[in-house]
Parts: structure tokens; sequence; C-alpha cells
């Protein structure tokens, strides 16, 4: 086994330059905790830690390698120590967790997201939290999927397909449960050799029971649902890589408690063709679509051909890429500032230290 059968593409090596220098080996992160990574080679897996240097240079958590990145590094004892991160193919990221305008990385170089749902009765099919994922995968550049599960659980699965594609159009859907095995052939066929592919959902939605399902034997933890208002628990706390058998790689990540956005406007109208179509016909290019003479999008509405509910998320969701991408220009500076202090600092230090010995 290689580092190609992780996903690894030959072509990729022109575009990383750390590895000119001869003494640095190629890997792939397949694990990721706190502080901590997993590594593989292909022919070796091995615990591995961020070099001092990549620690000064990185500022802001989404600096640091997440599952899924290639990195450069060198091998001291027992630890892998990464000295650099290999340029990403695509980056699934959304706004970190809390009052910080902070991205927080989730996954790299991913080929295929399944956005992962659960048709149980409660809360792990909702329509707004479809539009917000797909803004989010076609923010990081890799392809979309809708994978509805535990449809062993649906009296009628009619009433979701349906909803699914009136909020995400022409999007591929996958009906399936882990449970009893429903349609999973159907979802192997999708997986190909050496592609990489994310299940992305809330917690309960049944991530874990499908990876299982997947391999045939228990490899995640899994919990029961609470029965009083369908909500999971959270069992999986680190973010995983695994080879499925065919080689296709799987990555599982924690279950989301909120899907807050951070992408930019285009990947918002991606997530709704039939309103970017209409943009095109407004009077101005800048239209808001919120009250200008000769909206399209306006026109639209008054005529009832276009969504109410789709329309005020659409406007709610570029409001908020809005407001990020302009604190992301507002923080630009000083991050930068903060950025070049560490560089300068570790330069100083590396040049006491050469001088020292």
């Amino acid at each position: 086994m290689s580092i190609a059968d992780w996903g690894w593409k030959d072509e990729t090596q022109a575009e990383a330059p750390a590895l000119g220098k001869g003494s640095y080996g190629i890997g792939r992160v397949i694990g990721q905790g706190r502080g901590s990574y997993t590594l593989t080679d292909g022919e070796s897996t091995q615990a591995a830690a961020v070099s001092g240097a990549f620690g000064y240079k990185a500022v802001l958590p989404s600096d640091y390698p997440v599952t899924g990145d290639f990195v450069a590094y060198r091998v001291e004892g027992e630890t892998w120590i990464i000295e650099a991160l290999l340029p990403r193919r695509s980056l699934l990221s959304r706004k970190a967790a809390g009052v910080k305008e902070e991205k927080q990385s989730l996954a790299a170089n991913v080929d295929v997201v399944f956005m992962v749902f659960a048709l149980d009765g409660g809360r792990g099919f909702l329509p707004r939290l479809v539009e917000r994922f797909l803004a989010l995968v076609h923010d990081s550049g890799a392809e979309p999927t809708n994978l509805l599960n535990k449809a062993d659980l649906a009296e009628d699965s009619r009433p979701y397909i349906e909803e699914a594609e009136a909020v995400a159009p022409d999007l591929p859907i996958l009906l399936v449960s882990a449970r009893t095995g429903a349609n999973l052939d159907l979802l192997r066929g999708r997986l190909e050799p050496g592609k990489t592919y994310s299940f992305l959902g809330k917690s309960g939605v049944g991530k874990s029971s499908l990876i299982n399902a997947l391999f045939g034997r228990e490899i995640m933890t899994t919990s029961e649902v609470r029965e009083d208002d369908k909500r999971g628990r959270h069992t999986t706390s680190s973010r995983d890589l695994f080879l499925l058998p065919g080689g296709a790689l799987l990555m599982d990540t924690p279950g989301l408690r909120e899907a807050a956005l951070w992408v930019d406007e285009r990947s918002v109208d991606e997530s709704f063709p039939e309103i970017a179509a209409l943009a095109g016909s407004c009077r101005f290019g800048d239209c808001s679509h919120s009250g200008e003479p000769g909206c399209a999008v306006q026109e639209a509405l008054v005529e009832g051909c276009l969504d109410q509910r789709r329309y005020e998320s659409y406007l709610e969701y570029r409001r908020e890429a809005r407001y990020h991408q302009l604190m992301g220009s507002a923080n630009a500076k000083r991050v930068e500032r903060i950025r070049w202090k560490s560089i300068s600092k570790f330069q100083r230090n590396f040049g006491k230290e050469r001088d020292d010995s």
C-alpha cells in the first residue's frame, strides 16, 4: 500500500515546494484530536505534531491541518513532525461556534460530501438545513449529494424527497437505511476507489451507523436517539478518515449543532439556482432583490413563480455571507500583523540558537 491509496495524486507533487528539500515524506492526516494528529504515508501510520516553525507561523485555528490534509513531514524519534501544509483541492469549513468571527475548517481534500439527514420524524430533516449545508459544500469545492437515512422509520418517504428536491433542485438524492441495509448497495456503487467522501450532518442522523454498515462491522461507536425530542448524542468527537473495502476513502465528522455560514455570496447563489437565474434579468447588475425597480426576482414573487420561503432564506444567507466577508476583511490586517510578528520572533530565536551553537 502507498500514499496513492490514500488519495494522493502524483500531479499534485509539483505544487508541493516543501518536498524539494528531499528529507521530507508525504503523509495524509487520517485522524485529528486536540493538538494531535494521526498520519499515514500508506506504508505505516504514526502519531504526529506540528513543528515549532509551523506553530510560529500559524495564527488562527484554520491555519492548522485538518483531517484529509496532505502534509510534508520529517521523522523525529517515534513522532512525525509536520513541517508544511500542502495545497488543498477543497476545504469544507463553517463559522466557528460561539461569538468569535473565525473560520473552522472541518475537512480537506474531499471530493464528494454526503449531506446526511434522518427521516425519523424529528429534527433530523430540516429543509432550511439542507440549504445551509448546500452553501457550505458549494463553497468548499466538493460535490454535494443528499443522503436521506433511516428510511425504515418513515411511513411515507415521498414528502421528504419532494422537500429535498424543492430546496436542492437537480441534486442527487439517495434514500437508505443503515439499520436494515436498504439501498446500501446503491451507496456503495457511488464510492469510487481513490476518491474521498465525507458525511456531514447533525448528531443522531446515523453517520456512524452508516460507516459501520459500509464496513460490515462495528468500527464506530453509536448511541440511541432520545425518543422525546429525537435528538442525538455526540458519539464522534474526532475526525477520522477510513479506507473502505474497495478502495474508497470515507470521513466521519462530529455532528454539527449549528451550521453558521462562512462562505461567499457566489456559493449562496449556487445553492439557489432558480433565484440566481432570475437575477440575471434584473435591470441593475447590483440589484439586491429587495425593492429595486425592474427586479426580476420581485416580479417572480408577485407572479407566484418563486417560493416566498426560498426567497427569504436567500436574502438571509446573502446577508450572513456579506457580513462575514466584511468581518474577514476587517480582521485581515490584524491577522497579518500577528503572523509576521510570529515569523519575526521565530527568525530571531532561530538566529540566536545558531549563534549559541
